[in-house]
Parts: C-alpha cells; sequence; structure tokens
C-alpha cells in the first residue's frame, strides 16, 4: 500500500499540476515559498548587475539603486504572483486565460524556446570558461554534466527546486558573507569603498534600469511558483525576499566587490580577494538556480501548447526535450549571442507580463482559476495584438528608464484600453433575432 502511495505521490510531483489549477492541499508553506524564491534570484544576473553598478556609480547611488529596482521589481512580481496564488495557475495556464486556448500556444512556443535557447547560450558561455580553468574538462563536457544535473531538479517541478534551494542558499550566503568580511578587513575596508568614484558614471536612472531589466522577465513568470502559495501574503513575502534579500543582498555584494577591487568581472573580483575556489563553487550554484527555473518554466509552456494541440506529452518527457533543445542550442557554439537573447527576452516578456496584469486586475476579478479556464476563448485577438503593439513600442520609442520597463506599461496599458473598447462594444451591440424567435413573437 505505501509502495503505492509514493508511486503516486512521485507521479503528482513530476505533472506538478502543470494543466490544472494547485489544489489547497498542495499548497506550501510560507518557509518553502521564500527558500525556493530566494534560490531563484540569487543567480549569475546578480553578480553581473552588481557590477555593471559598482564600475559605474557611488556608492550611495549604487546602493540607492538596487534598492529601488528591487522594490519596483517586488511589485510587478506580487501582481503577478497574487494571480498565481488566487488562480492556482502556472504562467501558460493564465496565457491560456488571457490569450485564448489557441493564442496561448503560441505564447507558449514562444517563451518556452527562448528560455531554452538563453539556457543553452548561458551553457555554451560557462562551459568554455570552465574549460579555460580547468583544462581537462572539454567544453561538451561540462554542456552535457549541467544538463544532466539541472534536470534532475527542474523535472521535479517545485519540489525538486525547492530540495536544490535549501542545499545551495545557505552555501551561497556563507560565500558572499565571506567576501564582505575579506573586503572589510583589507586596506582602506569599507571606508575605501564608500569613497570610491566611478572612472566612467553611466548615473542612477541606468543603474536602476539595469537591476530592473535583468530580472523583469522572472518576475513575468513568478506565478508559476507563487501558485504553490497558501495565503497571499506569503507571496509578497517571498517575493519581497525574493528580490530584496536573494537577488538585492547579492548585487549589493557584487557592488561592493567591484568597487574594491575596481572590476566588474566577478571571477576577477573574487580572485583578487582571494576567493577564487569559493567563486567557482557560487557561480555553479548561482548558475543551477537560473537554470533550472528557466528549464521548469519551458517544460510548463510546452506541456500547456501540446495539451492544446492534441499531444497528450506530458511535463517529464518535455522537460526531457527541453534540456536537449539547451543543449544543442549550446553545442551549436551561440556564447557569443548572451546579449542577443537577453535583449528579445526583455522586449518580449515584460508585456507578457503587462497584459496578465491588465486582465487579472482590471478586467476579470473575482474568478476561480478553473472557471477562468472553462471561459477561456479560442483566441482573445486584443490580448495578442496588446502583446505585439507594447513590444514593438518598447523596442522603438524611449520614454521610461529601459525598454524593459516601457514593455511592461505598454502591455498594461494597451490591452486595458483594448479589452475595456471590446468588452464594451459587445456589451452594447444589438442581439440577433432568429427566425424561431420571431414566429413565437407571431405565435
Amino acid at each position: 500500500m505505501s509502495t503505492k502511495v509514493e508511486s503516486e505521490s512521485i507521479a503528482t510531483d513530476l505533472d506538478d499540476h502543470a494543466l490544472e489549477p494547485v489544489p489547497a492541499h498542495r499548497r506550501k508553506s510560507l518557509i518553502q515559498m521564500i527558500i525556493v524564491q530566494i534560490g531563484w534570484n540569487i543567480s549569475v544576473s546578480s553578480f553581473l548587475v552588481g557590477g555593471v553598478v559598482g564600475g559605474g556609480t557611488t556608492f550611495g547611488e549604487g546602493m540607492a539603486a538596487i534598492l529601488v529596482g528591487n522594490l519596483v521589481l517586488v511589485a510587478v512580481s506580487a501582481l503577478i504572483g497574487l494571480v498565481g496564488y488566487r488562480t492556482g495557475l502556472s504562467s501558460y495556464l493564465a496565457a491560456r486565460v488571457v490569450f485564448g486556448r489557441q493564442g496561448a500556444v503560441v505564447v507558449s512556443l514562444l517563451l518556452g524556446v527562448i528560455a531554452m535557447g538563453f539556457i543553452g547560450v548561458l551553457m555554451d558561455t560557462w562551459s568554455g570558461a570552465v574549460h579555460k580553468l580547468i583544462p581537462a574538462i572539454p567544453p561538451w563536457a561540462f554542456i552535457l554534466a549541467f544538463g544532466a544535473a539541472i534536470t534532475t531538479t527542474a523535472i521535479f517541478g517545485f519540489k525538486g527546486l525547492a530540495k536544490f534551494s535549501a542545499i545551495a542558499v545557505p552555501i551561497e550566503v556563507a560565500i558572499a558573507l565571506l567576501a564582505l568580511f575579506k573586503i572589510g578587513g583589507g586596506d582602506g575596508g569599507f571606508a575605501e569603498v564608500a569613497a570610491q568614484q566611478p572612472a566612467v558614471p553611466i548615473g542612477f536612472a541606468v543603474a536602476v534600469g539595469a537591476v530592473i531589466s535583468t530580472w523583469i522577465t522572472g518576475a513575468a513568470l513568478v506565478g508559476d511558483v507563487t501558485r504553490f502559495a497558501s495565503r497571499g501574503r506569503d507571496v509578497i513575502i517571498s517575493c519581497f525576499a525574493g528580490f530584496v534579500v536573494g537577488a538585492g543582498v547579492f548585487e549589493i555584494i557584487a557592488t561592493v566587490s567591484a568597487m574594491s577591487v575596481g572590476n566588474s568581472n566577478f571571477v576577477l573580483v573574487m580572485q583578487g580577494l582571494g576567493l577564487l575556489a569559493p567563486a567557482a563553487v557560487m557561480l555553479v550554484l548561482a548558475l543551477w538556480n537560473t537554470a533550472d527555473n528557466n528549464l521548469y518554466s519551458a517544460s510548463l509552456a510546452f506541456t500547456n501548447a501540446s495539451n492544446t494541440l492534441g499531444l497528450r506529452v506530458g511535463k517529464p518527457a518535455w522537460t526531457i526535450i527541453s534540456i536537449v533543445i539547451a543543449v544543442l542550442v549550446a553545442f551549436a557554439g551561440l556564447a557569443a549571442q548572451f546579449l542577443v537573447f537577453l535583449n528579445v527576452i526583455a522586449i518580449i516578456a515584460p508585456p507578457f507580463a503587462g497584459v496578465l496584469i491588465a486582465h487579472f486586475w482590471i478586467l476579470a476579478r473575482h474568478r476561480t482559476g478553473d472557471q477562468l479556464l472553462e471561459s477561456a476563448p479560442a483566441v482573445r485577438a486584443e490580448a495578442l495584438v496588446a502583446w505585439v503593439v507594447a513590444a514593438l513600442l518598447a523596442k522603438y520609442t524611449d520614454v521610461l528608464l529601459t525598454d524593459a520597463i516601457e514593455g511592461l506599461v505598454y502591455g498594461f496599458v494597451c490591452y486595458a484600453v483594448l479589452g475595456w473598447a471590446v468588452t464594451a462594444l459587445r456589451r452594447n451591440a444589438p442581439v440577433p433575432v432568429t427566425a424561431d424567435a420571431r414566429e413565437g413573437d407571431v405565435r
């Protein structure tokens, strides 16, 4: 009997409610939500952002930019996350509600392919770096080993992410505190860092934009995690923990390190502090955090798309297919395209988040996940149009700090206006009278 129960539990973890709302009995505790959110947000990008901010701002400017940028991300992720909590729907099931059953196929395939392309480029980039540090490890071996490693956590969905984060987060925090201790105990200590002046200032607005644009995509897809929350306040607390305590603190550490050593390259910074080995551990764990979350998200996207198209392929199979796509991209040698992928994601994902926020907070409130799925149309043209228009406006206008912020705002405004207009037209449209109804009136 116990074997049967264990098998059913494993099957549930593998499926991870990819095609249905998360039921109440499968919701998780606040501690689990916080661990997963912090683990998700401690990523390679945190070190890259810290390096940019540390190399281009004063200490006060840098700290303020990181705080302001991450508070904006908390607000965005909380709005998206509360939708996941309230409906129990993944980002891609929510897309089915907003864009329609067929329209969501386009959304899911696009975001899923981009996510795996991004991971492939990331693996290609770091396989080359590892090979330079340890020539005995060929790039292809790192790619295959790393791909297999992240699959072992992503395939079990939320449970897999939580278990890995519970191990990785304490190690990453310890290494980060060690770096700060080394900086504080060095010549000049923190006083020298506080007095640091950038050689090439980038300005406060650019620094804030860098913080926001790096993680706006993660904020847009946070519903994949928060759908497991037990209470609304758990969503807000975990989002705050993820961006301010997770991403924010590590961005601060990377910023302070860059200011202390005078270099924005995190590996060189840590090497200058005599912490090359801990830096290697940190980078592997952070890269794993980034990659398995993207793999998990892509598997949900492809599962949703295939289900709509009538292909009964489960999430575990799509997890394997997704990592194969990423490995093929890595073997294609597209490391030089890393920034290209970042720019594409920054144009496409934020308008998606804006459209979702407008739909669930303005146009369709107070309905359960099951009700929303049942009432989803085949295609909601106004949502697709708003998404495309918002992406184009973000690409070709320069109004706010970054394309990512513009895309979010444009997506929200465009869909709120279009959705309201279409709803008003449908409400005021005359109801056609059938022949049977006319005959009934005569009789």
